[in-house]
C-alpha cells in the first residue's frame, strides 16, 4: 500500500511548466544591461541613479557600497534613519575619489556592467553592478534549456515544484511524466533541481532531485560528479556548451535519482543510537547556523511521528534535514542549500554501497561521542 496521507501538500507547491516559462519570459523581456562609467553611477538626493532614475534593489545597493568600500553597517545605519540625502552625498564623494585616483594613476576609465529590470508598472530597478568578468545566465534562458531537453509531450505535462523567483534568483525543482516512483510503499517523484542567480549570489546548478510526496520534501542528489551542471557566473560561458551540459544532466537525472533512491531506502536499516548528538555533530561539520540546526532537530522529531518511519536511522536524520529545510522562516536559497546537504549526508557518493554508507554513519557516531551533553542540549533550549 502506498502512503498518501499528505500528498495534497506536495501538489499545492506545484505549477505547470508552461505557466512558469511564460512568467519567466515576461520578466526577462523587462530586463536590460548597460555598461556605465563611474560618473554615471552618481546618485540623486533620493539615492536613485541620476543617470536614468533607477532605484536600487538591496543587492544592487550592496554592490555599489562594495565598489566604494563603504561598510554595510554604515549604509544600513544611514538608510534606517532616512538619511538618503547624506548617504547619496557620501557615495558621490567616494565615486569622485575613485575617478580622481584613476586619473592620477593614468588608468583607463572603469567600466561597470550594470543590470536593470522593470517591474511592469514603469519603475526601473538597478539590481547589480559587476566587472566585465561577470557571465550572465538568466533564469528564463536556463529554464528554457531544461525544457528543450524534454520531449514535447513531457514539456506539456511537466510540473515545477516549490519554485521561488524574485526577479533575480531562481530555485525550483522539475519533474515530468514517467517520474513516479514507489519504494516499499513510499511514493516519490524524481527529476531535476534548478538554481541560478542573475546577480551573482548563487552558482548555476542543474542536479538530479528526489521529491518525497508524503511530506513534500525535496532532496538534491550529491552533485560532486561530472554528470551535473555547476558553474560560477564568472568568465566566458559558451551557451551552446551549457545547453549541451543541461541536456546531459536532464537526460541522466532519473537514473541518478533512482540510484540515490536505493541508497535512501537502504538508509532505513542503518541505525543511529543518538539522533540529537549525530545531528549536532553533522551541523558543526557542515557549519550550519544554530537556527538551521534547530530546524533539523525539529524536522527529525516530525519525521519520527510519521507512521512509516518510527525508528531513528540514517533515513530519519536525512529526512529530518530536508524537512527542516522547509521552515517558513528560511529563504528559498537556504532551503535549497539544506536539501543539497541532504544528498551529501545520505552517502559519501552516489556510488556508495550500503556497507560503505554504514561505515560512514558509524564513523560519524564515533566523532559525535566527543560532544558534551551541554553542547547537545543547548540546541534544544
Amino acid at each position: 500500500m502506498v502512503s498518501t496521507y499528505d500528498h495534497t501538500d506536495f501538489e499545492q507547491h506545484c505549477q505547470p511548466l508552461p505557466d512558469v516559462l511564460q512568467r519567466l519570459r515576461e520578466s526577462h523581456e523587462r530586463k536590460f544591461d548597460e555598461v556605465l562609467s563611474i560618473a554615471q553611477l552618481k546618485l540623486n538626493d533620493e539615492c536613485r541613479l541620476a543617470h536614468n532614475g533607477a532605484q536600487f534593489t538591496g543587492r544592487g545597493f550592496s554592490a555599489l557600497a562594495h565598489l566604494i568600500d563603504m561598510p554595510p553597517a554604515v549604509v544600513n545605519w544611514l538608510a534606517a534613519r532616512d538619511y538618503d540625502h547624506e548617504l547619496s552625498q557620501f557615495i558621490n564623494a567616494e565615486l569622485l575619489r575613485l575617478q580622481s585616483e584613476d586619473g592620477q594613476a593614468s588608468r583607463a576609465e572603469r567600466r561597470i556592467f550594470a543590470r536593470f529590470r522593470g517591474d511592469g508598472i514603469g519603475r526601473l530597478h538597478c539590481r547589480g553592478l559587476f566587472s566585465d568578468r561577470y557571465a550572465a545566465v538568466d533564469s528564463w534562458p536556463l529554464m528554457q534549456m531544461v525544457t528543450d531537453s524534454l520531449t514535447r509531450e513531457e514539456q506539456r505535462s511537466a510540473r515545477v515544484h516549490r519554485m521561488s523567483y524574485d526577479g533575480d534568483e531562481l530555485t525550483a525543482s522539475l519533474f515530468w511524466p514517467g517520474s513516479e516512483r514507489v519504494v516499499n510503499g513510499e511514493a516519490y517523484r524524481v527529476g531535476v533541481a534548478v538554481q541560478t542567480s542573475e546577480v551573482g549570489t548563487l552558482r548555476l546548478r542543474v542536479s538530479a532531485w528526489i521529491g518525497r510526496l508524503v511530506c513534500a520534501n525535496g532532496l538534491i542528489v550529491n552533485s560532486d560528479l561530472g554528470e551535473f551542471v555547476s558553474r560560477r557566473h564568472v568568465g566566458r560561458i559558451d551557451m551552446q556548451e551549457l545547453a549541451q551540459g543541461v541536456r546531459g544532466a536532464v537526460g541522466c537525472a532519473m537514473e541518478k535519482a533512482d540510484r540515490a533512491l536505493v541508497q535512501l531506502d537502504s538508509s532505513r536499516g542503518i541505525k543511529v543510537a543518538d539522533a540529537d548528538r549525530a545531528i549536532v555533530q553533522l551541523s558543526r561539520e557542515l557549519k550550519l547556523t544554530k537556527d538551521q540546526t534547530r530546524a533539523w532537530l525539529h524536522g527529525h522529531d516530525t519525521t519520527l511521528d510519521e507512521p512509516s518511519v518510527g525508528e531513528v536511522s540514517a533515513f530519519s536524520l536525512v529526512n529530518g534535514l530536508t524537512r527542516g529545510a522547509q521552515n517558513p522562516e528560511f529563504e528559498a536559497t537556504t532551503r535549497t542549500y539544506l536539501e543539497s546537504l541532504g544528498g551529501r549526508v545520505l552517502a559519501p557518493s552516489i556510488d556508495s554501497s550500503e556497507s560503505t554508507m554504514r561505515t560512514w554513519w558509524d564513523e560519524l557516531q564515533l566523532r559525535a561521542r566527543s560532544l558534551s551533553e551541554e553542547v547537545v542540549a543547548s540546541f534544544r533550549e
